[in-house]
């Protein structure tokens, strides 16, 4: 009998420490908090890993490294490990090469935005909820739910290294909670300062093949930003960066804008077209949405196109928004 309530005591003992120590989960604003001094560039944690990224059915992988060396500079190797070569270099925050044809004619596309969390930003857009725990690439995460306060967003969730606050899986989810897109990390080894700025150079030595991006010169494109503006973005994005370059006979590139509210991303560009026939597009493809429109600039016809992880009409709403100070008329 004795025994019998022992056990019994021990049992509910056990039973009421578990539940003791399930009933105090960190708070959505803790791990906010520890997201935003992780992210963009003024984080410290060096890192390297592998991910998977789904999109449409569609899976490829790709190799990282994060260092941080003595002096803070922080250096991002970006590699993709199947179909067609693909390398991105950045430090501090800067594309500095990327392994494509783009990279002389683009002035500094940014093919890999830096985020700098905010938030009070992310909790008016979005409401924020700690689903639980889980484990990714063998590390203990805490999964949190973007769930978006508008129609503009999709929702995201994120589940958390418990460690050092770096997300590990991201799922962008549409209205319906279907899945759009999957980037999930299979291998990831956090490194100290130390390990971090011991990295070996020839990891975050780009290849030949990694094509430096040309410089800009603000001064000189100053006169092309002037000259046309989006007069509406969805609440909560803000302009990340805005380059441009002046238009020759041979290139018709002018301008490109990246649009982030923290979590999802947009690009704008405007293009010259004159002597093309391309008439508008509207199309949804897997998350992204790419929404184009021809305008006139007097004589010259130009094409705006919106490409983002926003919904269509999201996507659509901007696009209609841009004009220029010449604008005669839009398709």
């Amino acid at each position: 009998m004795q025994l019998k309530t022992l056990c019994s005591g021990a049992a509910l003992w056990l039973a009421l420490t578990a539940q003791a120590g399930a009933v105090q989960p960190e708070s959505a604003d803790h791990w906010l908090q520890r997201l935003q001094d992780a992210q963009g560039t003024k984080g410290t944690q060096g890192y390297q890993g592998a991910f998977v990224y789904e999109r449409k059915g569609v899976f490829s992988t790709h190799q990282i490294w994060r260092q941080i060396d003595s002096q803070g500079r922080v250096s991002e190797r970006f590699l993709q490990l199947n179909g067609p070569a693909h390398e991105v270099m950045r430090v501090d925050g800067r594309v500095t090469c990327i392994s494509s044809a783009v990279a002389g004619e683009l002035p500094a596309v940014d093919v890999w935005p830096t985020d700098a969390l905010e938030l009070e930003n992310l909790q008016q857009w979005y409401q924020v909820r700690v689903l639980g725990e889980s484990r990714v690439a063998g590390h203990k995460v805490a999964v949190l739910l973007f769930s978006p306060r508008d129609q503009y967003r999709y929702p995201v969730e994120l589940s958390v290294d418990q460690a050092t606050a770096i997300p590990l899986k991201s799922l962008l989810l549409n209205e319906q909670g279907q899945l759009l897109e999957r980037l999930q990390f299979v291998q990831f080894q956090a490194l100290a300062q130390q390990q971090s700025a011991q990295l070996e150079q020839a990891l975050l030595t780009p290849s030949s093949a990694c094509l430096p991006v040309t410089a800009i010169d603000d001064a000189a494109d100053s006169d092309v930003e002037s000259a046309w503006r989006v007069d509406w973005v969805p609440p909560g994005f803000t302009l990340l960066n805005s380059h441009s370059r002046q238009p020759s006979m041979t290139e018709g590139y002018m301008l490109s804008q990246v649009y982030s509210d923290g979590l999802a991303h947009f690009s704008v560009f405007l293009e010259r077209i004159n002597g093309l026939e391309i008439g508008g597009a509207r199309r949804q493809i897997g998350p992204t949405a790419v929404v184009s429109k021809k305008i006139m600039q007097g004589a010259e016809a130009l094409m705006v196109t919106v490409v983002g992880e926003i919904p269509l009409a999201s996507a659509e709403r901007v696009t209609l928004s841009v004009h220029t100070e010449m604008e005669s008329n839009d398709d």
